[in-house]
């Protein structure tokens, strides 16, 4: 497939390169026959992002109305890239025989290996909305209908409009999801992993209050186990997508980022260490 790598010097995803002979070995790790298409494009690349951000789909996800979310593709190696999917398959509660191909732990797309080892549908799963379905009967199929959508940092979001929607430097979020800053405060005081994704919904509408809230984040990473850390990783990772040019132009706030992904870095948990690289990648 022509011109589908972006070839960066510094790209998390980009593995050391790998031979047939190494590709062979994984499939026998692995237990299934890695589709073609795949095999040929890490040949070229063993890993990484490409010119593409989106894939269609019929149902909304809790990235868009009509398309999930697909801006790098995994490679493989000695114990990353998709030789992970074992670990990750337990640690979010996924399905067995599954080959996870792009994901943060909560939303992956995988080769579906359930009903077959060999040539084998592409599946979506979201862990948070306890949603899956299929999105292409085959790797080939899913490669082919793969396009970039200029508007996709918007849609992470899941919405459309919302009490900010004049200020495209703020999350979109409805007025009755969100929270106030006394209820951040409590949910990132009492640390629970389950009530961790609320953050997402206290509406920053300046520097005070970003700086605010990544004081906090940093507070609970401090007695964070994995399970919350996964989830202020995500919840890290979010804010920085909407508010990356404030980040960028506050040192005060930049070191603030930078300190919360050192804490978090020493739970050394491979989930964290993938969000904190995007991370990283972003700054």
């Amino acid at each position: 497939m022509k011109n589908f790598w972006i070839y960066e010097d510094e790209d998390p995803y980009t593995l050391k390169s790998i031979s047939e002979r190494g590709i062979l070995k994984a499939e026998k790790k692995l237990g299934v026959r890695l589709p073609e298409e795949y095999k040929a494009l890490i040949l070229e690349q063993n890993g990484g992002y490409i010119n593409f951000n989106a894939f269609p789909s019929e149902r909304p996800t809790s990235w868009a109305k009509d398309h999930v979310q697909f801006d790098y593709l995994l490679g493989i190696g000695k114990k990353d890239g998709i030789l992970e999917s074992k670990a990750f398959i337990k640690e979010w509660g996924l399905p067995d025989n599954l080959v996870l191909i792009h994901g943060d732990g909560h939303t992956w797309i995988a080769l579906d290996y359930r009903e077959t080892k060999e040539n084998p549908p592409v599946h979506y799963f979201d862990s948070e909305f306890e949603e899956n379905f299929r999105l292409a009967g085959s790797f080939g199929e899913f490669l082919s209908k793969l396009y970039t959508d200029d508007s996709i940092d918007d849609d992470r979001c899941g919405h459309t409009g919302g009490i900010h929607s004049g200020n495209a430097d703020i999350p979109y979020v409805y007025s009755e999801d969100a929270i106030t800053k006394e209820k951040a405060e409590q949910i990132l005081t009492e640390n629970s992993a389950a009530d961790l994704y609320q953050i997402h919904y206290y509406p920053i509408e300046g520097l005070d209050d970003l700086n605010w809230l990544l004081t906090k984040i940093k507070e609970s990473s401090l007695i964070a186990n994995i399970e919350n850390g996964v989830e202020l990783a995500v919840v890290l990772e979010s804010i920085i997508s909407h508010h990356k040019d404030l980040i960028l132009d506050n040192e005060q706030t930049r070191r603030l980022v930078l300190d919360i992904s050192a804490i978090l870095k020493n739970l050394n948990d491979s989930v964290i260490d993938i969000l904190l690289l995007q991370i990283k990648d972003s700054l």
